[in-house]
Order: C-alpha cells, then structure tokens, then sequence
C-alpha cells in the first residue's frame, strides 16, 4: 500500500463514526432521494461574473412562456408501467398535420418535466413533430423514490421509444433528444437496442457516468475528498436504490454505436464539465456531429444560441429521415 493511500485510510478512521456516517446519508439524499415538490419563487436575473456562462435564470420568462405554450395545447396524458412496477406518465402532443416524426425528450435532473425543452417545444411542433415528453421515473408526475441517473432509466426512454413506434406506425422516423442526465439516458438506452425507426439521437450536456459525474459534483460543490466518503456512500446507494455508480457508462455503449448522434453541449458548463461530451464524441463509432455554444452553462444551448442551436438540429433530423 502506498504512502497516499495509508495516510488517507489514517484519516478516514481518525473520522468519528457518527461524523462520517451523518455525511454519507446527506449526500445520498442530496444526489439521489426524491424531494417534495416546492413551490418556485421567481428568481431575478442574476449578475454573472466574469467567465461564468449564461443559466437558466437569465432565461426565466422564455421559460415560462414555452411551458404555458406546451400546456395550452392541451397534450395527451400517457400513463405507462415500468419493467420494476412503476407508473410513469408523458405527455404527447401530435402534430398538427399529417406527419411521420416523432421527438422523444427526455429532460434532465431534478427538472420539473417542461423546463428543459421549454425554449424548443414550439419549433419543434411547427416543424411537424409529434412530441412525446416523459417525465422521468422520481420526477413530475411519474412515481418513484431514487434518482439513478439513467442506469434505470434507460430501461424507461427504451419504453417509451417502442410506445412511440406503435402508436405512430412501423414507417415513422422517430428521433430521441435529452437534455442533461436525460441525455445521458437516452446515451444509455443505446446499449438495449432501441427501435429501428430511431433515425437519430441529440445529446445535450449529458454525463458520461453517474461515477464521473458525482466524483465531479462532490470536488465542484463540497470540496470533499473521495475516499471514503463516495466509496461508503456508493454502497448505501446500491442497496437503497439498486445501482452502482459504475455500472454503466456512455463511454463503453457508443463504442458499438450506429444510431447517428449529434453531440451538443455548454462552453462555460460548470454542472457537467464539457468535457463530457466531447469524451462521448470521441467513443462514439458511428455518425457523429459535434456543437459547442461557447457562452451557454448547463442546458442552456438552445436559449444562448437559438437559431444556431434549431438550424442545427434541424438539419440533422432532415439529414436521417426516411
């Protein structure tokens, strides 16, 4: 054993007992337990400082508009159970025309279900969607306790990809968008075998591992060491939750990858480092189209550069449709 690894085993023990184990039930509830829904007090627009991107508070009206747009259409509430006995909704707004495309968005971590695609929904469905958006297990209006950052989730976005194929036909071109851990969801799901109708996938600021990115998260926010404390709390996780922090990772999966990806992330994402995605970019073998927005922070790619962003995700999808 090396001098570094004794000495950090030292202070571990050196830790009362009581002391560490008050941190790890913290950090597991903060990373992973569901919390009651709180209601929301408007924010103002905060003074960024020097370097720091652009949030999503500096977009809170655009916000608000494209939620209050998406549910004055009145969309279709979808109620399905998941292979662990979960009911988990989405809601399917079909587009206004005779149409064989199909958006599945699978939004990110503790979002609120709307948010995260708040700013596309409309561009989408004049683009002649049909616009499939779940909420994802332990968020919204779908059931569930733990967040497992798309190591169960996968299992979900491959639900609702097969829904959308029977509910749209065996000749619709289905394209899956995620935002954050949904991206990494959607990223997941690859290594199940999707529906050959998923013509495309766009992944936006997603993570590489629920491991990579809450050893990031527990540097950036709490300046902790990871050992013991992410050791100790990954095994309270994997008999609370059901998973491990390594037990999937994007990096592995896009390595026998043939779906077409387009790659999108923050230049100043501090949540997800950016470096993230291009790692993605890197492992994934089949077609593969890379966007940074250089001022954005996490999500908010589509608000910081919005014809940049549509012109090219719509190219993409034309680019892949049959």
């Amino acid at each position: 054993m090396n001098r570094k690894k004794a000495g950090m085993i030292a202070a571990a023990a050196a830790l009362p007992a009581a002391v560490m184990a008050g941190g790890v039930a913290f950090f597991f509830n903060y990373s992973v337990v569901r919390m009651k829904k709180k209601k929301k007090k408007k924010k103002k627009v905060p003074e960024l400082k020097a370097g720091q991107g652009l949030t999503f508070d500096c977009f809170r009206d655009k916000i608000d508009e494209g939620i209050a747009w998406f549910k004055a259409q009145q969309p279709e509430k979808i109620t399905l159970t998941s292979y662990d006995g979960l009911r988990l909704s989405a809601y399917l707004l079909p587009a206004q025309m005779d149409s064989n495309k199909v958006l599945l968005l699978m939004h990110g971590y503790r979002a609120d279900g709307y948010s995260d695609f708040a700013g596309l929904f409309k561009f989408y469905h004049d683009q002649g969607y049909h616009l499939l958006v779940p909420h994802q297990r332990s968020h919204a209006d779908s059931e569930g306790k733990y967040i497992c950052f798309g190591v169960k989730e996968r299992f979900d976005c491959k639900m609702w990809a097969e829904y959308a194929v029977r509910r749209f036909g065996k000749d619709c071109n289905l394209y899956m968008s995620g935002i954050s851990m949904g991206s990494s969801t959607v990223l997941m799901a690859v290594g199940l075998g999707l529906p050959e109708n998923v013509r495309g996938i766009i992944a936006d600021c997603g993570f590489t591992s629920p491991y990579d990115i809450f050893r990031h998260v527990m540097q950036l926010q709490f300046k902790l060491p990871l050992f013991p404390l992410m050791n100790l709390t990954e095994a309270v996780n994997r008999k609370k939750a059901g998973f491990g922090y390594k037990d999937v990772s994007t990096l592995d999966i896009l390595k026998n990858c043939s779906i077409p990806i387009l790659f999108i992330h923050g230049g100043k994402d501090e949540f997800v480092p950016t470096q993230m995605t291009l790692d993605n970019y890197s492992a994934c073998a089949g077609p593969k189209e890379l966007l940074i927005v250089p001022e954005a922070a996490h999500g908010t790619s589509n608000f910081v550069e919005p014809v940049r962003y549509r012109e090219t995700v719509l190219r993409f999808m034309k680019k892949y449709e049959k």
